[in-house]
């Protein structure tokens, strides 16, 4: 057989469906191999949109997305989306074609030294030198990107490998997930500190997500009543109305008054991820202990102070941890700050902020168990990220990490390959929009539907926002844009439009009504 076929054949031992990529001169051997199998192979208009379809698709199905490119510019444009999912803790397998050994050690045509060049966005990186290693090298790639915490790898098939006659080799078997608990001395001293705590507070990350332990989060925060903030990513994990619920941090802070975390004196840190929010935002004079609880070792950082490391099955830890906590009185001082931020939360909001809050409101009343909203980088994510109240954890995906724009279009297109049953809802401003409007291409000949939502100010206005923050004038952040009617149209896509709530809510409901992709133009 030949190496390709190897290659393909370990990609199936590993359960892989799909693979988003675009062809090249390097790769045409395994584009045979994969053409002989069951796997789809979707051809994407720009190897950035691979990536970023295989990070989306990789969280939604909590299997590693795979992309493929060929060497040179094609592996280069793969670089954004590699380092979004990784920043992101998103397991995902980045596969690149490179030119036959013999030429790889002078100046050659579009040969870069990928693996250079991946080595700071990857957990695992390594070049196929001989056929044989395939299988374990595709293995350790796919298991290492899924270990906690879970990220990118790379793997590079130069093209003489693939077209290589090669002995059929065994693959390697996938073994079974291990469980592993904290040990249970630690875990009661860990208890104790929670007990003696005046204002302890649960903060959880996307760890959480991953781990898909949102309801043992939640029989927690109901046994111990300690109340519970949440990461953009770990969302939805208590209603909205749960007064329990002290709702979202990260990004740009709120008022002194309205910090939940400032006020605490004990950190309860569950599946967190100190890429979500900077622990100097909220432990400047690092007086705040920290309990961490996850599946991999707290990251060391003088402002994340643990008293104890809570390592391993995150579901086994709080049920350690709960048979020696003790109940609480709802604190006063907490309770002030949620009824702070709800009263902020439901204003009408002032300025810039008037229109998106309204529409941001109406897609939080509108959202169900299928619902998953992809928020895409602008200021429209601090909007989102402040606003959107999803009912449901594991149904939100705000870019947070690495934090790229143009992002959620093709996302959506991995997310609906994930699942086909799911109601997309991506959320983008006009510049992130257009940096990746050629997938519209891609999702009209695929058969997929979602909603896009664009905000049309026609500025990079998060920028802008740092600019007037900082008392300087703003400055190249003004741009012009197509008619998005007729580009929604070029694209066989529905155009809707709207400029306040009620608009919104009639083209929202529209367009979840209609096949295909449905554009949303909000002007503000």
């Amino acid at each position: 057989m030949k190496g390709s076929d190897l290659f393909t054949r370990a990609l199936i031992n590993e359960g892989v469906n799909h693979i988003f990529g675009l062809p090249g001169e390097e790769n045409i051997d395994l584009l045979d191999s994969i053409a002989k199998t069951q796997i789809e192979f979707i051809v994407t208009r720009h190897e950035q949109g691979a990536a970023f379809m295989a990070d989306a698709y990789a969280r939604v199905k909590k299997t590693p997305g795979v992309c493929l490119s060929t060497l040179g510019p094609g592996a280069t444009n793969l670089l954004t989306g590699v380092a979004n999912a990784h920043l992101d803790r998103v397991p995902i397998v980045a596969i690149t074609a490179q030119a036959s050994r013999d030429r790889l050690h002078k100046e050659s045509h579009q040969n870069v030294d990928t693996i250079a060049l991946f080595s700071g966005i990857t957990k695992y990186n390594r070049s196929i030198i001989v056929p044989e290693s395939i299988p374990e090298i595709v293995r350790k790639a796919f298991s290492i990107s899924m270990k906690e915490q879970p990220g990118a790898s790379h793997i590079q098939l130069p093209e003489d490998i693939g077209s290589m006659d090669t002995d059929e080799v065994k693959m390697i078997p996938i073994p079974d997930e291990a469980i592993y608990e904290a040990n249970g001395s630690i875990v009661k001293k860990a208890a104790q500190l929670i007990n003696s705590a005046k204002n302890p507070i649960i903060l959880a990350g996307n760890g959480v997500i991953r781990s898909k332990v949102w309801e043992t989060v939640r029989k927690f925060v109901d046994l111990t009543h300690i109340p519970i903030v949440s990461t953009f990513m770990a969302k939805g994990i208590l209603p909205y109305d749960d007064p329990n619920n002290l709702f979202i941090v990260g990004g740009r802070p709120f008022p002194i008054e309205m910090r939940p975390l400032i006020h605490s004196d004990l950190v309860i840190a569950i599946g967190f991820d100190m890429v979500e929010y900077d622990p100097v935002i909220w432990n400047l004079d690092s007086s705040r202990k920290v309990i961490n609880i996850a599946t991999t070792m707290a990251e060391t950082d003088e402002h994340f102070p643990v008293a104890f490391d809570l390592v391993g099955n995150i579901h086994i830890t709080l049920d350690m941890l709960s048979r020696s906590i003790e109940r609480r009185a709802p604190s006063k001082e907490y309770e002030e700050i949620r009824k702070r931020r709800k009263e902020f939360f439901d204003s009408p909001g002032k300025g810039r902020e008037v229109v998106p809050k309204s529409i941001i409101k109406v897609l939080s009343e509108n959202n169900d168990k299928n619902t998953l909203v992809i928020s895409d980088v602008g200021l429209h994510k601090v909007w989102m990220s402040r606003y959107y109240q999803p009912k449901f954890p594991d149904r939100t995906i705000i870019y947070n990490g690495f934090a790229s724009m143009g992002g959620s279009l093709p996302g959506s297109i991995g997310a609906i390959r994930a699942n086909p049953d799911l109601d997309v809802i991506a959320v983008m401003g006009d510049g992130g929009f257009l940096m990746n409007v050629q997938e519209l291409e891609t999702a009209h000949r695929l058969g997929v539907s979602f909603t896009a939502i664009i905000f049309n100010d026609g500025k990079y206005s998060l920028i802008e926002k740092h600019q007037e923050d900082a008392g300087l004038p703003p400055n190249y952040i003004r741009f012009g844009n197509p008619d998005f009617d007729l580009l929604a149209k070029s694209f066989q896509c529905d155009y809707f439009y709207a400029e306040e709530r009620n608009g919104f809510h009639e083209a929202l409901k529209e367009s979840r009504k209609s096949s295909g992709v449905n554009i949303i133009e909000v002007k503000i």
